[in-house]
């Protein structure tokens, strides 16, 4: 089925293709995926008007109360605080522009700007660009073999770590799965990957602390690294 608002420019197709190029109305449907009531109806403004669409016709829509400079506010508004809540939205126009509009029509205008409701991905704010991108000029330059680069990262395991967070159960019940509520014994994992692989790991009971990841590098990583390079 076709939508229900179709372009102009889809429209300015129809008298061509039927005076111009002498096709019928069931061939225009066909190549223009349109119905027979919307080809015959564009047809007869063309006859009358000269154009695709009735030019007296008036909207069914009253006139929009956001201007485009109310527009711009709540573009840079979301601009700024992507998680901004449509009350929100309505408070600060009605604070800073001295418009009120409801909540369903900034809803609608929303959609209309393209915007639509996502899941927030989180960047941690204590990110800075600037010794970000000197991290990695220094990085190219230091590291004249990619060989050299190894890359460490730890995760860790207990009783609860197999429990699942979601579940199914009938509408108005609620989901009851029995599960460890104690952690029990902890073990961390501290694995050294590199463009060879997986060279080295360790598993240690309890947390990683600063001392016991410098002890690991001394005691394994380095080790891996003199056993490799000696054959």
């Amino acid at each position: 089925m076709p939508p229900r608002n179709i372009s102009s420019d889809l429209k300015a197709h129809i008298p061509a293709l039927r005076f111009e190029f002498g096709f019928s109305v069931q061939e225009i449907c066909k190549i223009l995926g349109i119905h027979k009531t919307l080809a015959y109806k564009t047809l007869r403004y063309y006859c009358l008007y000269g154009t695709t669409s009735n030019p007296h016709a008036q909207s069914t829509f009253g006139r929009r109360k956001l201007t485009q400079v109310d527009l711009a506010f709540i573009w840079d508004m979301i601009a700024q605080r992507h998680s901004v809540y449509l009350d929100e939205i309505q408070e600060e126009l009605l604070a800073h522009r001295g418009v009120l509009v409801s909540i369903p029509t900034l809803g609608r205008t929303l959609r209309r700007l393209d915007f639509s409701r996502k899941k927030v991905t989180a960047r941690a704010i204590e990110c800075n660009e600037i010794m970000r991108a000197a991290f990695m000029n220094r990085i190219g330059t230091e590291v004249l073999d990619l060989a050299m680069l190894m890359f460490a990262d730890k995760t860790a395991k207990d009783e609860r770590t197999g429990g699942r967070r979601t579940g199914w159960s009938r509408v108005g019940t609620r989901c009851v799965q029995r599960q460890c509520f104690v952690h029990g014994r902890r073990y961390s994992i501290l694995p050294i990957l590199t463009l060879d692989g997986l060279i080295t790991w360790d598993i240690i009971e309890g947390s990683v602390t600063s001392e016991r990841f410098v002890q690991f590098l001394r005691e394994n990583v380095v080790r891996s690294i003199i056993f490799k390079l000696s054959y």
